[in-house]
This record gives structure tokens, sequence and C-alpha cells, in this order.
């Protein structure tokens, strides 16, 4: 006797069945896993802290804990398709975060493009040396971005002509007339003041300088400027400036 399930067309099709459930048994050891390690380590480094730190730190970690035990888990159900959406997550924020670091100028990998822009530590700044071992800084003299070498030596900040101009300096209207000796020669320097001048979350006022008259390659950030901070020191081959 002929079969009625049987089909002439071979065994139907399965495609619109639901797939079979997955067991979340690994799935949950490995969140539950995860928060407990992560948890042991927030634990170890929070019972350092005396203050309410810790306990912000825990949160932080545990916070960490769940949304990393998410993405194993998401992992381990579908490793193909995770790998390649973390991989493209983190390409996408790591191109925004280099962009933005290198645009800011203020971090550790913005000083490392551009050593003059520094690092801000607190209400310090830190600069790298280049690869002579001079400190270059930017600074902003009477509102204006100037390129500064810092100079112990010199006991003035020291201007360049050009750098004199960009900051509103008319030069037939300064005095030439403060000789200083130099491997060139003798050369004159014109006395100004200098409204302010801010380096990162330094800001000094009514500082004493000069515009010089020779073949000054960059301008001098000297003893006039440094004198006003409470401190600066070289350590570990980098220079920091205290406000």
């Amino acid at each position: 006797m002929r079969d009625p399930n049987h089909s002439p067309w071979g065994r139907p099709s399965n495609e619109n069945e639901p797939p079979p459930n997955k067991p979340l048994t690994g799935f949950l050891m490995v969140v539950l896993l995860v928060v407990l390690v992560v948890f042991i380590i927030a634990w170890i480094v929070g019972s350092g802290y005396a203050d309410g730190r810790g306990a912000y730190l825990m949160y932080d970690f545990l916070l960490l804990a769940v949304v990393g035990a998410g993405l194993v888990g998401h992992v381990i159900s579908n490793p193909g398709q995770a790998l390649r959406n973390v991989a493209g997550w983190i390409i996408i924020f790591g191109v925004l975060g280099l962009g933005y670091s290198i645009w800011n100028g203020t971090s550790r990998i913005g000083s490392e493009f551009n050593p003059s822009g520094g690092e801000i530590i607190e209400n310090a700044i830190t600069f790298r040396p280049d690869r002579s071992g001079h400190y270059y800084v930017q600074a902003r003299v009477n509102g204006t971005d100037i390129d500064f070498m810092v100079d112990t030596g010199a006991t003035h900040v020291v201007l360049t002509m050009q750098d004199a101009e960009r900051i509103g300096y008319d030069l037939d209207q300064l005095t030439f007339d403060q000789p200083a000796s130099t491997a060139n020669g003798i050369v004159f320097s014109a006395e100004v003041e200098f409204d302010t001048v801010a380096i990162g979350p330094i800001s000094v006022q009514n500082i004493d300088g000069y515009v010089n008259q020779g073949e000054l390659d960059v301008s001098l950030l000297g003893m006039s400027f440094l004198n006003q901070l409470s401190g600066y020191e070289v350590r570990g081959g980098l220079l920091t400036l205290y406000p």
C-alpha cells in the first residue's frame, strides 16, 4: 500500500521550520565566569582606595564585565559574524579616537605627532623633546599662536620679527636699542611687554620680552616667563611646566 505521506518529489524541505534551540549552558557559564573574574579584580584594586573612588571603580568594572560578557557570548554564538562586527567597530572608533587625539594635540598620541602641543596632566603640561633634544612649545601670546623653543639661558621671552608682526607689533614703531652679543656678532633688540602668555592650562600676564632684530630662527621662551611659574622640571626626558 502506498504511503500517503510519501512524495514523488522527495523529502519536503524544512526551510520554514525554526532552527533548533542551542544550549545556553556554555553561554551562561562564560558570562558568570567573566563577571566573577572582573568582580574579583575590581575588589582587589578598589580596596586600595580609602575614599569613595573604590566603589566607583567597582561599579565601572562590573559594568565592563556585563558588557564584556555579552560580547563574549555573542562571539561564541556566532563567531564569524561577531568578529567581523567587532573588528569593524574597533576600526571606526580607533580612527575617530586617533583623529581627535591628533587634532586636540593634548594627549599622549597627539604629543607624539606634535611634541610642541604638549600633554596636559591635571593642571600641568608636559612636553617631549625633539630629535635634537630641544623642547618646543606652542604658546598663545596676546591671543596669537606662536612656536617657541624653551631656553633657560635666555633671560627674557624673545620673539623673532616675523612672530612679532603676527602678534600685531609695528616693527617701524619699535626701538631696537638693546645690544646683545651672539655668535654672529652684536644684534639689537626692542623691549616689549606681552599682555598674556598662555601654554595649555597655564596663563601668565604682563611678561617682559624682546623682539630680536637679528636672524633668529625661532622665538625663545626664556626666564621672564618660566620664573612666573610655580615650578618646572625635566624628569625622564620630559619637560613639565606647573602653573
